[in-house]
């Protein structure tokens, strides 16, 4: 489209951040909800222009670690939680979907419905897997409902989520790489014969204890050990393994020996790792699993970033209300999981500046390298012509203090609340429209699931 076309909107006097490219001083125009031209003082008729003068210009994030409907019915929580997305800048998500032992095709339908008529954001799926009969059934799920990517446990929770043995992992990686070299196999690496002991022997030992007790019970050599072994059967079976919420030292020390092995391997980390330690004073608000741990382990985390050990960066949204995270209930009767999607990028950004990374690399982490290990790249994850117009206005010095009613989720409470980050979304645009603006949403639900073909 040239520059003297007709827009939806433009996007004027910003400085772009885009992947792989740097920053830039540019205008965005807007057309179809795609982008449609960048460039210097862009011409023609606009139906909206939004000035954002001494604002940084990013692309919608992408969040691919996110749960929907753990606590409240699925509708309600793709309503409320991807409300609560938009207002802090993410524009698409990739949803743990759990079904313990059912055929995913009793509800890929109604979640496929509910995310194209309820959600605030784009989104993606990815089914968690615990049967041998949804192993069978994944070559259906990826036909029918486009899905290039699936979750594995290796240690689960208790009441919550089961484990998988490893010949059934095994299994499982036998028939992502049968459907397709693009297909992604999650893991949740942590190994579960010792996490089973460490929680049994801090039961024993410490009836009573603080945030920084619950580390004792998913010890960090649990991880690393699990990292290993994930990585030699998805070499045995050729996948790409993607490791969720990398949370240690010794699992970064785990992902790159798996690395220089030859893994074809994805490391995640997530915002609650990198933003809370365990000795924060919000204590089992923040709970989760795995755990924050101590400020070594959040160090190394950085490190990872800043040396490239780390590709992506999420943050395992699992809400909660206190009443059912019952942080009263101590160390053993507190639940783990919290809200995470609205404070997502202000964390990434505030702790970023703190431990000196490039605001290039910070973008990277959340928008391009998400996008190009799940297959979406570059539909998300950069501001290009043709790209989908999702785009998130921030000011990098805007401070505001974490309450978890301005976040607008399902969720009363927030593990960074009362916390003061530097760097908030001011203006998020989805689909060519302005749909949040200064903490308010004023824009329709706009989202769709985004089947994915084969690479």
């Amino acid at each position: 489209m040239s520059a003297a076309s007709s827009f939806d909107l433009i996007v004027r006097n910003g400085t772009l951040v885009i992947p792989g490219v740097g920053k830039i001083a540019a205008d965005i125009g807007t057309s179809g909800g795609r982008i449609a031209a960048i460039g210097s003082e862009l011409a023609g008729p606009a139906a909206d222009v939004l000035d954002a003068s001494g604002k940084v210009v990013l692309p919608g994030i992408f969040d691919p670690h996110v749960h929907i409907g753990n606590e409240l019915p699925f509708e309600q929580e793709a309503e409320s939680e991807t409300r609560a997305a938009i207002l802090g800048g993410v524009t698409t998500i990739g949803i743990m979907l759990r079904s313990l032992e059912d055929s995913y095709h009793l509800n890929l339908p109604a979640s496929r419905r509910i995310m194209d008529e309820v959600s605030y954001v784009d989104s993606i799926f990815h089914p968690q897997i615990f049967t041998a009969q949804q192993i069978a059934e994944m070559p259906h799920y990826a036909r029918e409902y486009g899905i290039r990517s699936f979750k594995f446990y290796m240690s689960g929770m208790p009441g919550i989520v089961k484990s998988v043995t490893d010949d059934v992992l095994l299994e499982g990686f036998r028939q992502v790489a049968a459907i397709g070299d693009d297909v992604v196999a999650c893991v949740h690496c942590e190994t579960g014969a010792l996490i089973e002991r460490a929680r049994n022997e801090l039961t024993a030992s410490k009836p009573e204890g603080s945030l920084a007790d619950w580390e004792d019970a998913h010890p960090a050599y649990a991880e690393a050990l699990a990292i290993r072994t994930a990585a030699y059967l998805a070499k045995i079976a050729d996948v790409h393994l993607y490791v969720v919420h990398v949370s240690s030292r010794q699992g970064l020390e785990a992902v790159r020996a798996a690395r220089r092995a030859g893994s074809r391997l994805t490391a995640e980390t997530i915002t609650p790792f990198l933003g809370i330690s365990s000795d924060d004073p919000n204590g089992f608000l923040a709970k989760m699993v795995p755990p924050v741990r101590t400020p070594e382990h959040r160090a190394a985390l950085w490190l990872g970033i800043r040396d490239g050990t780390i590709d992506t960066v999420g943050t395992d949204n699992t809400s909660r209300r206190r009443a059912s995270k019952r942080p009263e209930a101590g160390l053993h009767g507190s639940r783990p999981g919290h809200p995470s999607l609205g404070t997502h990028l202000s964390v990434l950004l505030h702790h970023g500046r703190l431990n000196g990374i490039p605001l290039e690399r910070l973008v990277e982490l959340a928008t391009r390298a998400p996008a190009r290990a799940y297959g979406i790249y570059p539909r998300k994850g950069t501001i290009a012509p043709g790209s989908d117009a999702d785009l998130v206005v921030v000011d990098l010095e805007r401070e505001r203090v974490v309450r978890a009613e301005d976040l607008r989720g399902m969720s009363d409470f927030s593990p960074f609340e009362g916390k003061t980050l530097r760097g908030w979304p001011v203006t998020t645009i989805k689909a060519g429209r302005i749909v949040a603006r200064d903490g308010e949403v004023v824009g329709k639900p706009a989202g769709r699931y985004i089947p994915r073909a084969p690479a």
